[in-house]
This record gives C-alpha cells, sequence and structure tokens, in this order.
C-alpha cells in the first residue's frame, strides 16, 4: 500500500492540477449536482411540511417578486413598495398571517417580467420563472464555451442551486453577464449592450459596467447599454405610470438601509469585503471604508485590464470578479457570476493552458461557494470575498501575459 503523498509531492499535483482533467472535472460536477439536487429536494419537502408538520409556511424568495406582480397586474404597482400592502399580497398568497416578509428593493423595470407571472398560479409562476432562468443560464454558458464542453460542472456552481430552489434572480443576472461578454467577443456590440442595459433591474451590478466600455473604447455597446434603459424606464413607465417611480425611490431610500443595517440581513450572510469586515468585529465606518478601497481597487483593476488587455476572457473575468468584490451588498446566490468566470477561464486556457494554481483556486472558489455563510454564522470565518478576489487576481495575472 502507498502512504500518504509527501507534501512536497501534493503541492506539485496542486500547483499544476494535471490531475483534474476533463473527465474528473465532469464526474465530479455530476457528483455534486446530485448531492445538491438531494438536499434542496429534501430542504423542500420539509419545508412544505412534508417531514414534520409547519405552523407557518415558509416564504421563499420568490414570493417577493410575485406578490409584486400581483399588485402591479391588480392595476396597483406603486404598492409594490408599499410595505404593508406588500407584505399582506405575500400572506394572501400562503393564506397565512404570519409568514415571513420578503422585501421588494428592485427597480420598476423588474415589474415587466413580475406582473406577467402573476397570471399563473403561485407553483406555475414559480416553475417558469426558475426553469427559464436556468434555461438562459445554461444558454449563456454554452455562448461562452462553445459546443462540445461539458455545462455540469458550471451548473453544479453551489450558487446556482440555491438561487435556483429560492427562486432568486441570481440565474439571470449570471447569463446577462455572460450573454454580454460573448457578444463583445464575437464582436456584436448592439447584443452586448442589450445585454448589459437589461441589468438595469438590478443596477448595483452594473457598478464597474461604464468603467469596463469606457476603458475597452465600446463606444457603441455603451450607447446600446444607455438606450436599453431608456428603453426600459419608458415602457415602465407606460405600462405603470409615472407615480411608480417617486414610490420607488422612497422605499429605497428610506427602508432599504435600515433593513441592512438593521441586522435584518445579518452581516453574516453577506460575502463582500464589507460584510467580511463587519463580521470579523470591525466597526461600521471601517468597514464602510474597508469596502470603498476595495470598490476603487475594482474599478481600477478593471479600467486596466479592459485598457490594455485584447484577449475577452481576462476581460470578462475581471468585470464579473470586480464586480463581486465592489458591490457592498451581495449574498451567496450573487457569487453566480463566479461561474462564467470559470468559463470564460476554461476558455482562455485552451488558448494558453492552465496556469499555475489555477484549477486549484477553481476547486477552492466551489468550496468556499458550499461553506463561506455556515463558516460566517457559525465560527466568524467571512471566506465569501475570497472568490471575487481570488478571481480577479487570476484575471490580472492573464492579462499580463498577454
Amino acid at each position: 500500500m502507498s502512504g500518504p503523498l509527501p507534501p512536497s509531492v501534493l503541492l506539485a499535483r496542486l500547483k499544476s492540477g494535471d490531475w483534474l482533467d476533463s473527465r474528473r472535472i465532469r464526474a465530479y460536477g455530476l457528483i455534486l449536482l446530485v448531492i445538491e439536487a438531494a438536499v434542496l429536494l429534501f430542504i423542500a419537502a420539509g419545508m412544505h411540511g412534508l417531514i414534520v408538520p409547519l405552523k407557518v409556511p415558509p416564504a421563499t424568495d420568490f414570493s417577493s417578486f410575485y406578490a409584486a406582480g400581483r399588485l402591479a397586474a391588480d392595476g396597483t404597482p406603486a404598492l409594490a413598495y408599499d410595505l404593508a400592502a406588500h407584505h399582506l399580497a405575500q400572506q394572501r398568497i400562503y393564506g397565512h398571517p404570519d409568514v415571513e416578509y420578503n422585501f421588494f428593493f428592485y427597480p420598476p423595470v423588474l415589474l415587466l417580467l413580475c406582473a406577467p407571472l402573476a397570471a399563473l398560479p403561485y407553483l406555475g409562476a414559480f416553475a417558469v420563472w426558475a426553469l427559464g432562468q436556468a434555461v438562459l443560464f445554461a444558454t449563456a454558458l454554452r455562448a461562452i464555451l462553445g459546443r462540445g464542453a461539458s455545462l455540469i460542472p458550471y451548473l453544479a456552481f453551489p450558487a446556482a442551486p440555491i438561487a435556483f430552489a429560492i427562486g432568486q434572480n441570481s440565474l439571470l443576472t449570471a447569463a446577462l453577464f455572460g450573454f454580454a461578454t460573448a457578444a463583445l467577443d464575437r464582436r456584436r456590440p448592439w447584443l452586448a449592450g442589450l445585454a448589459f442595459g437589461c441589468l438595469c433591474y438590478k443596477p448595483h451590478f452594473g457598478l464597474l459596467i461604464p468603467v469596463a466600455l469606457v476603458a475597452g473604447g465600446y463606444w457603441r455597446t455603451a450607447a446600446a447599454a444607455a438606450m436599453t434603459v431608456a428603453g426600459l424606464a419608458g415602457l415602465v413607465t407606460l405600462c405603470f405610470g409615472i407615480d411608480i417611480w417617486p414610490a420607488y425611490l422612497h422605499t429605497f431610500a428610506g427602508t432599504a438601509p435600515g433593513t441592512f443595517a438593521g441586522g435584518r440581513i445579518p452581516a453574516s450572510g453577506l460575502v463582500s469585503p464589507f460584510a467580511a469586515a463587519l463580521t470579523l468585529g470591525a466597526p461600521p465606518l471601517l468597514a464602510t471604508v474597508l469596502q470603498a478601497a476595495a470598490t476603487l481597487m475594482a474599478a481600477t483593476m478593471v479600467a486596466i485590464i479592459w485598457r490594455r488587455c485584447r484577449w475577452m476572457a481576462p476581460r470578462a473575468i475581471a468585470l464579473l470578479a470586480g464586480t463581486m468584490v465592489a458591490v457592498p451588498v451581495i449574498l451567496i446566490y450573487d457569487l453566480l457570476p463566479a461561474a462564467i468566470c470559470l468559463a470564460w477561464l476554461a476558455v482562455d486556457a485552451r488558448r494558453t493552458g492552465w496556469l499555475a494554481w489555477e484549477k486549484a483556486f477553481a476547486v477552492l472558489a466551489v468550496a468556499i461557494a458550499l461553506s463561506s455563510r455556515p463558516l460566517a454564522m457559525a465560527a466568524g470565518l467571512p471566506l465569501g470575498p475570497l472568490v471575487g478576489l481570488g478571481l480577479l487576481a487570476l484575471a490580472w495575472r492573464r492579462a499580463k501575459r498577454g
């Protein structure tokens, strides 16, 4: 019997990553996906009272979108931003007065998706919402990876099953980033701008898009993105009236900051540098300064890479990873753009080969996405920001190699 590998041999194998070939990547991805599906099915059974009886039905994140859509479809879209009315709409969905409230802080643009879904029964709307996003996410991955590459390892990235199960929208966010960067790679600037512009439904994730487009000289893409945002804003106003905007701004400015500052969503549930600093005991002012420094660093690196590097893969990785670093309010399912980063990393590896430690970091990123929240909540170890920071470092290294 062979004994354990000497540390030097183990480090050499981790550094090269040669042991993690495409066959093993597909196999490990499939195993992880099956395990995640089994765990989520068990959780879903518990949430529906199939394991133990429940006094109060647990609310999915999708209930917030569905309730907002129902209010909009009923001709009262501004009530989506009235906390009492929105909560009452969620209570009606579940038929219980004590159901936990899920906030709706999204711009009115998202109502263009939520309102049509409200025409369906809740479970039917949930299925359309989740499956539709999953198809878009898979299609974006295929656009990046091309034919023949397995999608399973990327679909198994832990944030994807989580987002699917709770009805969040990060699958859509990641898909739009994927479509936009793939379109730029194919020299389709107007299509890329359309995809970037659609991200206005989650505007904080568009923070670094102007930095990247200006630095890269993608003026047509920037124009297309701006026209898309303006067109969507005009369509929202036409559909729901001008009053929808002050209602949104009042709730966003007056309620959203207190929701996060007041502990409704604990710092251990976020995966930003700001939240990591708070979790480690830093005062809010210091955490804010650290987040500002991280945002400035990410913006600077994105600008330099998009200005100097001619390959799309390092640019795409930098933009997505930089966004995950720059945004202070980012939850575990918002790490899903990391899967798009890993897809672009695999594409660039066809050109250059895998660089030292890249495969090891990809495995580490998956492990962090699986464990960051429980480790932060139970042990005070906020590892989540390492995913974005590490990918940003990989993008920088690849960009410098040319």
